[in-house]
């Protein structure tokens, strides 16, 4: 994927010259003065060789005999070949890491500042008492905070009765959800409780928190937390179930512009699409007039997703709040308030949130607790194991925030063809477009809203294919339908993934490749491992030489749930969208393909990576226009034919990735017996 640009120098000879070893000219007078021009591969010879690497980026002396066979190119040069690209992607690795360190230590460095400047300010009031009229920094402190808690109860108090008359009233998705809703200084007493334990819980490295091996991220041990805070958080209703996790990150956006995100509802979304299906803020009980967001509280509703069709979406109610601390640091922590009758709903959020925690201008570290109770009874057993830390869990929280952090800074590493060429407007727009993509396909696979989709037959299982259709407003006559299954893959989330992602591959299963060429045209990556990745594909149908496909996709690897979401294009179209003038994103209509992974098991064992073994929880989903029938439904024959499609497709998608799995592992097999051998 990096070497779509690069002439890697495959003859023998060049390396002799580099090596100081020349060689004679014709007259045998001495060595050539010039040095041998590079040779440059062909399209196909580039695919095949990215395609196997891809696969296998070691391949043994068999496969480097066939791919010479394939490409025409020698055994050695083939060789040379693959070394090449393993330096080079190794040289990018160490680039990324490079800088990664960098900003590890100067985190490292300013809490090592931090704790000089603790030291040398302590003191025992027994032992050097401080004089009488002389108080320390921290007394000081807390005297204001006090004074300024005093003057902000009585403000609130005269609020309230000033506002005691007036109601408000919430959303359809939020009634009922809170009590006193006017009493403000209950509400920020509990926000202040709830920010008490937020800092306790993210500051924790004691037996608070149990690291999952391999998943990059802890579950809270529940058995410490009902000693450290009690039974007050009702952690044991019947019914509900308690998920907790939390994790961090390094994401390369100023502190700064990441709390414009989160403390704004209609941004808040965009920082996690696919996740946040919608946010909305139902009232402000405080918003500070000056620059910042410190002491706002406002009560949000949200909604979130994962696309499956066997795990249903969860709807929140919360109260927001910020505060930021003297070392720079701020918290946002989210809370859910008790019910009028004092029941519970589906989904409620204890003490959790987010905090931020500035390294220079343009990073900050971020640690992410997810925390809440919720009623799982509507997941299917199948998700059942995946609940506790995957699905709606920190982990992913906190890789969507770095992955579109890395997207919205604009640094990414592009290569575009001659074919097409994009500006940087234009790769906004295709990131915008790519999310948008996202987001569409999530929405319709879990069907909401609820009152735009009407969902046909189906549960979502392999045999029981759900279909659900909304109405196409570009077209009265005409509904968007969507299909989709969940299904169990016997082969690892990486490799499924891999193959998912490998366009040698992509003809045995792709309905639009048609068995043609793929060929990519514009890539851009916010990683150095290119696990996140938006990019054009060009497919040229061999059998119909005249018909081209622009393929627009977008991809992410994670463990707590990768996808691949893809659409077909018009070039025209496309064109117009790298390098756009008047056009607006939002009139581009895509109808989305794609694939939601998530690893079977949530505990990874002898020391491997969470989702490098076991199987893979594998959801499809499509969307395609249909006519509609009389009666605002659709016609018997055209379901009869959409379930059978994508039963075709599901069979299809198995057997390639099956086969292509089982010829890795014999490849990987003969290597072993080979190396072994030589011992």
């Amino acid at each position: 994927m990096y070497g779509d640009n690069v002439d890697f120098d495959i003859s023998l000879s060049n390396r002799n010259i580099s090596r100081g070893n020349p060689t004679n000219d014709q007259d045998g007078i001495g060595p050539k003065s010039s040095k041998k021009r590079l040779q440059r591969l062909t399209f196909q010879q580039n695919q095949i060789l990215q395609g196997q690497f891809s696969i296998c980026a070691h391949p043994d002396e068999y496969r480097r005999r066939e791919l010479s066979e394939i490409t025409g190119l020698t055994e050695q040069q083939v060789k040379f070949w693959f070394q090449n690209k393993i330096t080079q992607v190794k040289s990018l690795n160490e680039k990324e890491e490079n800088y990664r360190l960098k900003v590890e230590n100067v985190m490292l460095s300013n809490e090592n500042k931090k704790l000089k400047e603790a030291q040398r300010n302590m003191f025992c009031p027994t032992c050097d008492p401080l004089p009488q009229n002389q108080l320390s920094p921290d007394m000081q402190r807390l005297k204001e905070q006090n004074n300024w808690l005093k003057l902000e109860i009585s403000r609130l108090q005269a609020e309230t009765l000033q506002n005691s008359r007036q109601s408000f009233q919430l959303d359809s998705s939020a009634e009922n959800v809170v009590t006193r809703q006017n009493d403000i200084q209950m509400i920020a007493e509990l926000t202040h409780n709830a920010m008490d334990e937020f800092i306790i819980l993210s500051n924790s490295h004691g037996p608070l928190w149990l690291p999952v091996p391999g998943g990059s991220f802890e579950i809270l041990n529940k058995m410490a937390y009902a000693t450290k805070f009690g039974g007050k958080n009702s952690a044991d209703i019947i019914g509900f179930k308690t998920e907790a996790t939390r994790a961090d990150v390094v994401v390369m956006m100023g502190a700064k512009n990441i709390m414009d995100y989160l403390m704004d509802s209609e941004c808040y979304a965009s920082l996690c699409p696919g996740i946040l299906s919608s946010a909305k803020t139902i009232k402000a009980y405080k918003w500070p007039t000056n620059v910042g967001y410190d002491g706002a509280m406002h009560l949000m509703t949200i909604e979130t997703v994962f696309p499956s069709p066997l795990v249903p979406s969860r709807k929140c109610t919360f109260v927001r709040t910020c505060r930021e601390l003297q070392n720079g640091t701020t918290l946002i922590v989210d809370v859910s308030l008790d019910s009028s009758d004092g029941t519970f709903f589906k989904c409620r959020k204890m003490p959790s949130g987010v905090l931020i925690q500035p390294l220079d201008r343009n990073s900050c570290k971020i640690i992410v607790i997810e925390h809440v109770l919720v009623d799982d009874t509507g997941v299917q057993e199948l998700y059942q194991p995946c609940l506790s830390g995957l699905m709606f869990g920190a982990r992913r929280w906190v890789t969507s925030i770095a992955r579109q952090c890395l997207r919205l800074r604009d640094t990414f590493h592009v290569i575009t063809r001659n074919a097409l060429r994009a500006n940087s407007k234009g790769r906004k727009s295709l990131m915008k477009l790519a999310d948008g993509l996202l987001v569409s396909y999530s929405n319709s696979i879990a069907a909401i809203p609820e009152d735009a989709w009407t969902i046909v037959c189906g549960a979502g299982t392999e045999q029981d294919i759900k279909i659900a259709h909304r109405r196409n407003h570009d077209c009265p006559n005409t509904v968007v339908v969507s299909v989709s299954a969940s299904f169990q893959l016997p082969i690892s989330l990486r490799a499924t993934f891999d193959l998912l992602r490998n366009n040698t591959l992509r003809a045995e299963w792709d309905v639009l490749v048609k068995g043609g060429v793929v060929r990519e045209e514009v890539y851009v990556s916010g990683s150095i491992e290119a696990d996140d990745t938006v990019s054009i594909l060009h497919v040229k149908n061999v059998a119909e030489i005249r018909e081209t496909i622009m393929i627009l996709q977008n991809s992410c690897y994670d463990v707590s749930g990768s996808f691949i979401v893809y659409s077909p294009i018009d070039t025209q179209l496309m064109n117009k969208i790298l390098c756009p003038e008047d056009m607006a994103e939002s009139k581009v209509s895509l109808y989305p393909t794609g694939f939601s992974l998530l690893p079977v098991s949530e505990s990874a064992e002898g020391g491997i990576a969470l989702g490098e073994d076991g199987e893979t929880l594998v959801t499809v989903g499509f969307q395609i226009l249909l006519k509609l029938a009389r009666g605002n439904g659709l016609y018997p024959k055209s379901v009869a034919a959409t379930i059978a499609l994508m039963s075709g497709n599901i069979a299809t998608i198995k057997k390639s990735l099956i086969n292509s799995q089982s010829h890795v592992e014999c490849t990987r097999g003969k290597r072993r017996h080979n190396d072994s051998g030589r011992t």
